[in-house]
């Protein structure tokens, strides 16, 4: 015990700063501007059942390599100069992302201190949301409208549903909601923000003998997008990683037969 103490008088500097350090850190995890910190899946859900806007507040070159869909980009040095372009976001819900969630946990505590309500920041990142492998894309979005505030609509109901994207083909998906590959083929379609049919077998016999006589399998998930058999949640993500989901889903067209790729902006 003597030798902490005179350890501690002769570093009394060092602890005075490491003092300092957790004062902040407790302020910015539990005082008024407090962060609320959240994981890839109940990111998704916000995105897609509170029309989130997701901001990005990596480096251009970061941003460009890939980024969750319709996420608006403002690097970490140029927040300040341009929040005022999220002004119209002030009530809305924001998602906050960077590479590791540190970064975006600074740019979420500053839109906090600016009177911004409804701020979240993904936890782990693009790290963590790569990790469950849920889509990314290169291609400048459209970030969501802003809620109107409902003095601006009367006596009127502010809807907060988010309209899902009518596909030319229906999706099902025979599932066991609790089984982790169905949890993950049906976030894949919950972030394109498609409209599907869930099919619990678990809580209807029909159903999985339905299934069984369809696809010829036992496992879960087993997928359809109109009348084609599209497989399990690997196989579904495997025609994600080619580009041919979204033409399946009528998201696009397919590309023509003699039309040679062309190479990605950098």
């Amino acid at each position: 015990m003597q030798e902490f103490g005179n350890f501690f008088s002769g570093n009394w500097e060092l602890f005075l700063a490491l003092a300092i350090i957790l004062f902040l850190l407790a302020r910015t995890w539990f005082g008024p501007s407090a962060v609320v910190m959240v994981l890839v899946n109940e990111a998704v859900q916000l995105i897609n059942h509170k029309n989130a806007l997701v901001v990005d507040v990596r480096t251009e070159k970061e941003y460009k390599e890939g980024h969750v869909m319709n996420a608006l980009h403002i690097p970490l040095g140029m927040l300040d100069d341009r929040i005022q372009e999220l002004q119209v976001y002030k009530n809305h819900a924001v998602v906050m992302v960077c590479r590791s969630g540190a970064r975006s946990a600074q740019a979420a505590t500053k839109l906090k201190k600016q009177g911004f309500t409804n701020v979240h920041n993904i936890g782990g990142g693009m790290l963590a949301w790569e990790r469950v492998k849920l889509p990314t894309t290169t291609k400048v979005g459209k970030p969501p409208k802003p809620e109107l505030e409902k003095l601006e609509l009367g006596d009127a109901e502010v809807d907060e549903t988010t309209e899902t994207t009518e596909t030319k083909n229906p999706v099902l998906v025979y599932c066991t909601r609790e089984y982790p590959f169905c949890t993950r083929a049906i976030e894949l379609l919950e972030v394109k923000n498609i409209g599907f049919d869930e099919i619990r077998i678990d809580e209807d016999t029909d159903k999985r003998s339905e299934m069984e006589a369809r696809s010829g399998q036992t496992s879960v998930p087993q997928i359809f997008i109109g009348d084609v058999y599209v497989g399990d949640c690997d196989d579904m993500y495997v025609l994600e990683d080619k580009g041919e989901l979204d033409v399946l889903l009528g998201l696009q067209d397919a590309p023509a037969a003699n039309s040679k790729p062309q190479d990605s902006v950098a």
